[in-house]
């Protein structure tokens, strides 16, 4: 058999296997017992099958068959609405992992810098922990295979420290705080499950008031967010603050667990509903922990999906302040179906509604690629807004359990708005961070001091307590930006003096004892945060 030969046959093969594949996906989006679902699946696969064959057979180029499938894939997705999306093995497994919320490897957060990789915190309850890892550590070799100075991608060095529980794995680390002689080590590390936190922080803010920050939806937000409401509960809470800023969504069942603590018994929470699912209700059940006390919600256009289904319930409910500026607006509902070969098609099955009936989805009539345009274009329009409540899209109004009315077709609204904060003095320190020079230079503070800091500091407590930011490091700084063409400028640096020395501080606090040092520190600096604090 000719190589030419074989390759048609093996191009015929996959461009079969490509057909079947988007078959599959026609009948998952068109299956129905009537005649005209069943013409439209045939006449949709004739005319898909039909295309691949003239591409194999006349195309000008070879193809790449696994590239072309899944782009195959993606835009067809993307032509239903900008949420149904294809996702890689890869993709799959890493969004698997995600919501269920743990993962088996060593416990380390990476950090690259030019063609070198550190380990940025060793998580306390990490497999590494007590291993002899510390933060700063140059990343050698990993089970001997040389990693440092490779410009290796981060996925391929975190696939070769990950691995099954119980499996060994050796790091070889050069460690810059360390005596000369000492510098260059080797650990063994057995691999356990490393949790990921949805709940990184939880804490009192004053005698009264709790502070809880939930960053996304997994199997396991549930519990971690009662575990954090009974510690604040003992502490004497008496008022929770609860930030969504930022919060993606993830598991709806996560969050309608989260409003059950929340709700007095038999209330809605939110209702699905779709052309093939009749509608399904969510009520809070018997047991909440926190159903009578006060209650904030802090939100933002970076909360969405599962986020919104949480703060629209305690809206609609009339249980709690929401406060911010306007969330992303996504009530649409997808359910993962997996394919053979482990990618798999989050295709968007119902809609979700709050309480009151409210759809808060956005439109996409336009497609997806205006649909996030004209996101873009809110934020821009909207954070030069006095009153960041623009675009309106559905006008009719919805009414809370107490009459208040309520708006949706984009977003929560929240209940009091807090503006873009405006302040030129804070420009010369936006650069800086934005560059990502204030983290680079804490980071740099760990790398040279790992050693010393973690035998003066005995915990994070202590850490917040005794450190003091060295006027050198604010040097250093200061001459990175220059390096960078963020020219000094002293009246910008004097009067946020204070924000950046504390963000410098916390940063390095997180990367030697974690978020228990970190958020302490930034809160008090957080302007949203203390204008929610205010009035509750």
């Amino acid at each position: 058999m000719t190589p030419e030969r074989k390759s048609t046959q093996i191009g015929n093969f996959v461009l079969i296997l490509i057909a079947m594949v988007l078959g599959v996906l026609i009948g998952l989006m068109f299956a129905s017992h009537n005649r005209q679902a069943v013409y439209q699946h045939s006449v949709l696969q004739a005319k898909m099958g039909e295309v691949l064959d003239l591409v194999e057979n006349e195309y000008v180029d070879p193809i790449d068959a696994d590239s072309l499938s899944e782009s195959l894939l993606s835009v067809m997705l993307a032509e239903l609405d900008p949420h149904s999306t294809y996702l890689s093995a890869a993709a799959s497994a890493h969004s698997d992992e995600m919501l269920r919320g743990n993962f088996e490897g060593v416990g380390l957060l990476l950090r690259t810098e030019g063609d070198s990789t550190y380990i940025g915190q060793v998580m306390a309850d990490g497999p590494s922990a007590g291993a002899g890892l510390m933060p700063g550590d140059l990343i050698v070799s990993v089970d001997g295979y040389r990693v440092c100075g490779r410009n290796l991608p981060a996925d391929s060095i975190v696939a070769r420290l990950r691995g099954p529980r119980r499996s060994q794995v050796t790091i070889e680390v050069y460690r810059q705080s360390a005596p000369p002689d000492q510098r260059l080590q080797t650990v063994s590390v057995r691999r356990g499950v490393v949790n990921h936190l949805t709940v990184p922080y939880s804490g009192m803010l004053d005698d009264t008031t709790g502070y809880l920050l939930l960053t996304s939806f997994s199997s396991t937000s549930h519990d971690e967010f009662r575990a954090a409401l009974q510690r604040l509960l003992r502490q004497g809470m008496r008022h929770l603050l609860l930030d969504l800023r930022g919060n993606g969504g993830g598991s709806l069942g996560a969050a309608t667990g989260i409003a059950g603590e929340l709700l007095p018994t038999g209330s809605l929470i939110v209702y699905t509903q779709g052309t093939h699912q009749l509608r399904q209700n969510s009520y809070s059940l018997p047991g909440g922990l926190f159903t009578k006390g006060g209650l904030t919600v802090l939100v933002d256009e970076g909360s969405a999906s599962a986020s919104e289904v949480l703060a629209g319930a305690l809206q609609d409910n009339d249980r709690a302040l929401i406060v911010g500026r306007r969330t992303f607006g996504k009530g649409l509902v997808q359910r993962e179906f997996h394919l053979h070969d482990g990618s798999s098609l989050l295709l968007t099955t119902a809609r979700y509604y709050t309480p009151s009936g409210r759809s808060i989805q956005r439109p996409y009539g336009g497609g997806t690629d205006e649909y996030y345009r004209d996101y873009i274009n809110q934020l821009i329009e909207e954070s030069y807004a006095d009153d960041p409540t623009l675009h309106v899209t559905d006008s009719t109004p919805y009414h809370t359990v107490g009459g208040r009315i309520v708006y949706g077709g984009g977003g929560i609204f929240p209940d009091r708005l807090i503006a873009y904060r405006r302040d030129s003095s804070l420009v010369y320190y936006n650069r800086l961070a934005s560059a990502g020079l204030i983290t680079r230079t804490a980071f740099a503070e760990v790398r040279l001091h790992a050693d010393a800091l973690l035998r003066r500091y005995a915990d994070a407590d202590d850490f917040r307590r005794r450190y003091t930011v060295p006027d050198s490091t604010i040097a250093r700084l200061t001459a990175i930006g220059q390096q960078h063409g963020i020219p000094l400028d002293p009246k910008g640096l004097n009067a946020q003096r204070r924000l950046i020395t504390t963000m410098l501080k916390a940063y390095i606090g997180d990367h030697l004892f974690g978020h228990d040092a970190f958020y302490p520190l930034i809160l008090h600096e957080d302007n949203d945060l203390m204008q929610a604090m205010q009035k509750k």
